[in-house]
C-alpha cells in the first residue's frame, strides 16, 4: 500500500515538473524535488537575418592589451546634473571614456554629446529609452537602437560602432539588430555603483589589469556626489599607476 502511494505521488510530481531525472533514478534513496520553472523555447527569440553577407557582432567583457589600457564607460546619460561633472574630472585628469547614451536623453541635451566629443570621448548606443532589448520583439529592438543611431550620427557626425544593452542584457534578436548596425558590443569586468562607490573603488584598483572595462553611471538613480569623487579617485589612482584611459573603440583595436 505505502509502495502503491509512493508510485502515484512520483507520478503526480512528474506530471507537474516537479520530479528530476534524478529522482526518478535514485528511488531507493527517496525522490529529489525541485521547483518547476518555466523555460522559454530555445527558438522563441532566434534571429535569422537575411541574405547571404557576413552578419556578426562581438561581446566584449574585457580585453588583454600589450600596454596598460583601460576603458572607463559611462551609462545612462547624458543628464545636466552629472554629466558636466564628469567632463570636468576627465578633462582634469587628461583621460578620455566612452559614453553610453539613451537616444531621448541626449535629444534633450544635445550640447552634451557634442562637447563629449569634441573633447576626444566617444559616444555609443544604449538605445532610446533604456529599454531590455530581451523583452520586445524585432520591430521594436531596430526601432530602439535605429533611432539613437540615427540622432547620433546627425548630432556628432560620426556613426558610433559600440553598444551597450541596458542591464547587460541581450540575446539573438539584439544582437541581430547590432550586427545589422555593425556594432560591437561591449560590456564590462569591473562597476562602480552609487550606492557602494568607495568600496567599488577599491575593489577594481585592487582587481584591475590591462584590458579591463569599468562601468560607471552619469544618469539614471547611480549618481551622486560620492559617486563622483570616487571616480576621481579611480582615475587619478590608475593613472599613478601608469594606466592609460582610452576609449572603448580605441581599447578593441588595441586588443585586435
Amino acid at each position: 500500500m505505502a509502495e502503491t502511494k509512493l508510485m502515484d505521488r512520483r507520478k503526480f510530481l512528474a506530471g507537474i515538473g516537479l520530479l528530476t531525472a534524478g529522482g526518478a533514478a535514485g528511488a531507493a534513496a527517496g525522490l529529489t524535488a525541485e521547483p518547476a520553472v518555466v523555460t522559454e523555447s530555445p527558438t522563441a527569440r532566434t534571429a535569422s537575418p537575411p541574405g547571404s553577407q557576413a552578419y556578426q557582432a562581438t561581446v566584449t567583457f574585457r580585453t588583454a592589451p600589450a600596454e596598460r589600457l583601460v576603458a572607463l564607460t559611462i551609462d545612462d546619460g547624458p543628464t545636466q546634473e552629472w554629466t558636466p561633472q564628469v567632463h570636468r574630472m576627465l578633462r582634469r585628469r587628461g583621460a578620455k571614456a566612452t559614453f553610453f547614451l539613451v537616444g531621448e536623453r541626449a535629444k534633450a541635451d544635445p550640447s552634451a554629446a557634442v562637447q563629449a566629443v569634441g573633447e576626444g570621448h566617444e559616444l555609443a548606443n544604449h538605445t532610446w529609452a533604456h529599454s531590455d532589448l530581451t523583452q520586445h520583439n524585432e520591430a521594436f529592438d531596430r526601432a530602439s537602437l535605429g533611432s539613437t543611431h540615427e540622432l547620433l550620427t546627425r548630432l556628432t557626425g560620426r556613426a558610433p560602432t559600440l553598444c551597450r544593452p541596458p542591464y547587460g542584457r541581450i540575446d539573438s534578436v539584439g544582437l541581430a539588430e547590432c550586427a545589422r548596425l555593425h556594432y560591437a558590443v561591449m560590456l564590462w569586468s569591473a562597476g562602480v555603483t552609487g550606492s557602494n562607490a568607495k568600496v567599488d573603488v577599491d575593489e577594481t584598483l585592487q582587481r584591475a589589469s590591462p584590458g579591463s572595462i569599468v562601468l560607471a553611471h552619469d544618469g539614471g538613480p547611480q549618481p551622486n556626489a560620492t559617486l563622483m569623487q570616487q571616480l576621481d579617485r579611480l582615475v587619478g589612482s590608475m593613472m599613478d599607476a601608469g594606466y592609460t584611459f582610452v576609449t572603448g573603440s580605441e581599447l578593441l583595436a588595441a586588443s585586435a
